[in-house]
């Protein structure tokens, strides 16, 4: 894991990886739709520079998706400016009244997801890919130097990327720039330059109705989400590929993930690859998801998606799709196309 990569340089990260993964395939009939699925990713990667460089709204077949940069909805945005992404509900679909808001991992941008995120707009909610500060990878920063002696280096970093107040050294983020800041200040901009599209219902007053929000996020953005389900009542939690946080130090999960959950466990739900070696940190394959289990006290058995649905109604979901890949390939498999029926079950039900 890398503890800050610039924009530019991430994506020849995630095509430098794609390709090593691509290398390591198997020559087998499902393996050679891994292979396009991460083609397709790695070339979409190259095209995400462009696009973040020249943002444009318009349609995607029925939707209408909309590329705002962070600084168009507030004055104290300067950095972290690669656009949000965001998709009213699909027209002629039902709508669900929820608005599902989705993080990134470390370096990433709203535009690597963005398949994930027109799915849910098909599915009847309006659907924010948030741009945050995300060159930090957290197990990186709180597991070298000082910080990796500080029991609340994992959660005061997050809750301030989270939140924007200061609780952290090894980060800057002010409340402007902070995701809860970020998000509330797109909701704002969005009621007042596209009134009819019902972005008011998800405020009460200059406050974020959290009670109709369902937060996602992958790698360590579903770390973020994840927290913001400790800290507040969510309408729903899913995380993608984490939560990953480890301490090295003191051989152990950081106390956040066991404390107080206001959101429970009966409205998180994951998924990871049964491979996934990113995530897994400390290097038992089981980390994440025994976290599931015990801390957030996600309910079911883990569970393999090839049993089909309902998933043993399942909210601790693993999958066998992409094996023969290299790591970073089995780290971003969830999110890649094909598995739409179970974004559908774990985030836009």
């Amino acid at each position: 894991m890398v503890s800050f990569i610039s924009d530019r340089y991430m994506q020849c990260y995630i095509i430098l990886f794609l390709f090593i993964s691509i290398l390591g395939c198997k020559k087998e009939s499902d393996d050679k739709k891994d292979f396009l699925n991460l083609l397709t990713l790695g070339l979409y990667a190259r095209s995400c520079a462009g696009q973040n460089a020249f943002p444009s709204s318009g349609t995607v077949g029925s939707l209408t998706r909309l590329q705002i940069r962070p600084s168009q909805t507030s004055s104290g945005i300067s950095n972290y400016d690669q656009p949000h992404y965001v998709f009213p509900p699909q027209s002629g679909v039902t709508n669900k009244n929820i608005l599902s808001v989705f993080y990134p991992g470390t370096g990433s941008s709203p535009c690597e997801v963005n398949t994930f995120l027109q799915h849910g707009a098909t599915r009847g909610y309006h659907v924010v890919g948030l741009s945050y500060p995300n060159g930090e990878a957290v197990n990186t920063v709180c597991n070298q130097g000082a910080a990796k002696s500080e029991t609340n280096c994992f959660e005061n970093l997050r809750k301030e990327v989270l939140t924007g107040v200061d609780l952290s050294p090894y980060v800057s983020v002010d409340i402007s720039n902070s995701i809860e800041g970020r998000l509330l200040s797109l909701i704002q901009y969005l009621i007042r330059v596209r009134p009819s599209e019902g972005w008011d219902q998800f405020l009460t007053g200059n406050q974020i109705n959290w009670s109709l929000v369902y937060v996602g996020g992958h790698s360590q953005g579903s770390g973020h989400a994840a927290l913001q389900g400790k800290n507040r009542t969510l309408g729903r939690v899913s995380i993608y590929s984490g939560v990953s946080d480890y301490s090295l130090q003191n051989s152990t999960l950081p106390s956040w993930m066991g404390g107080t959950q206001n959101t429970p466990g009966t409205s998180y739900y994951g998924l990871i690859h049964e491979n996934d070696s990113i995530a897994n940190f400390s290097g038992n394959s089981n980390q994440v998801t025994n976290a599931w289990l015990n801390q957030f006290s996600m309910t079911g058995p883990i569970t393999n998606t090839n049993v089909g649905f309902p998933f043993n109604n399942s909210h601790s979901l693993v999958t066998s799709v992409c094996n023969g890949m290299g790591a970073f390939g089995l780290h971003i498999c969830p999110m890649t196309s094909g598995f739409q029926s179970i974004w559908n079950y774990i985030s836009f039900p």
